[in-house]
């Protein structure tokens, strides 16, 4: 049994580490070497139709959307997390301080209203970085990881009842176990008290969750690409992380397309469903193949203001497991870009000041990255 809990314990912490490290990171000089060890799961995953779908994103992660709740996501998961890291330290330090004090059970603190206030640190810093990198893995791995505390949770207090009996079990009558005692008698109980059947319908409940969970996100995904600056059309998307109107994406495409050069290079490159990205001259966005070092006075995504006549397009066919996706599918079934040209143009001028190629790929590598 002793085996069987470390086991499950690592196992929690292993699917724990999959989402957190992966947005801790993207935000440190370390990016790189993360990468080559995490990103060949992630191309993996992205090579078969039957996971590919894992890697993609649900909610919008490089645009600016039509949407204020979408938009606000972001800093909302920043805060979360931070909220998140503050509460697990509050819970962490008192009992680990009391372990090495040898002083027994910790009954003060947050542990006064819930036996786990640790677990639920962590589950408040899991949704923050769900909201901050949305990928369908993030997703599985946080609904996986809390399962599993929850059977953790449950261990844990059968070991302090064996030691600490009528005291302990005292503690649990006053205290909820996730929630505050005087919210928890609201919830529903879904689980018999005790016997098999409570096995099968805590397994049934996981499933349930999971499901509905991937459903959600799902239907958030479907949400987002109607809210994000966008023309879809039969064999192209047109997508922009700032909010333009469909009359300057379609101005934009037509103005690169009129440029031999730029004709040239998409002749020449392979066939098949591309992606246009119209993108401010001034934004440096280190998740679209366009440039492999950010530009002198670029700045990272951008703002509401910016100068709406000069822009960069990157073309790039998509790599999909679908035979022909037209439309929102084109961003709905992408797991990967190839890029073919990138051109800067002068709306304002009506023409391209600069055809550049783009990079084969992310300076993090060749790895699934946000596509809206």
């Amino acid at each position: 049994m002793v085996e069987a809990r470390t086991a499950l314990r690592g196992t929690a912490w292993v699917f724990y580490a999959i989402f957190v490290l992966e947005i801790l990171f993207m935000i440190s000089p370390a990016a790189l070497h993360f990468y080559a060890l995490y990103g060949p799961a992630l191309r993996f995953l992205g090579q078969h139709p039957e996971t590919a779908w894992l890697t993609q994103f649900f909610l919008p992660h490089i645009s600016t959307t039509a949407s204020p709740v979408l938009n606000l996501l972001g800093p909302a998961g920043w805060l979360l997390l931070a909220l998140g890291t503050l509460f697990f330290l509050a819970s962490a330090l008192p009992l680990y301080w009391a372990k090495i004090r040898r002083r027994g059970e910790v009954t003060g603190g947050l542990y006064r209203h819930i036996r786990h206030p640790q677990y639920v640190g962590l589950a408040i810093m899991g949704f923050g970085v769900l909201l901050i990198w949305p990928r369908f893995l993030v997703l599985v791995s946080l609904i996986v990881m809390l399962g599993l505390y929850r059977v953790l949770a449950g261990w844990e207090e059968s070991q302090c009842l064996a030691r600490f009996g009528e005291h302990y079990k005292d503690y649990m009558a006053r205290t909820g176990r996730f929630v505050p005692h005087a919210l928890q008698r609201w919830l529903p109980r879904v689980l018999p008290a005790a016997g098999p059947g409570r096995v099968v319908a805590g397994l049934a409940v996981f499933i349930a969750t999971l499901a509905l969970s991937i459903a959600a996100a799902f239907g958030l995904r479907n949400y987002s690409l109607s809210q994000v600056a966008a023309v879809y059309q039969t064999n192209f998307a047109i997508l922009s992380p700032a909010q333009l109107t469909e009359q300057e994406l379609e101005a934009a495409r037509r103005t690169a397309m009129d440029n031999e050069a730029v004709r040239a290079a998409l002749d020449n490159a392979p066939a098949g469903k591309r992606l246009i990205y119209v993108i401010p001259a001034d934004w440096y966005l280190p998740d679209l193949p366009v440039e492999a070092q950010p530009a002198p006075g670029s700045v990272h995504h951008g703002s509401a203001s910016f100068d709406r006549t000069h822009f960069k397009l990157l073309f790039a066919n998509i790599r999909s497991h679908e035979p022909a996706p037209s439309g929102q599918d084109i961003v709905r079934a992408a797991y990967g870009l190839d890029p073919i040209i990138v051109a800067r143009i002068d709306l304002a001028a009506g023409r391209v000041t600069a055809v550049e190629r783009p990079p084969a790929h992310v300076r993090w590598g060749d790895i699934p990255t946000p596509t809206f």
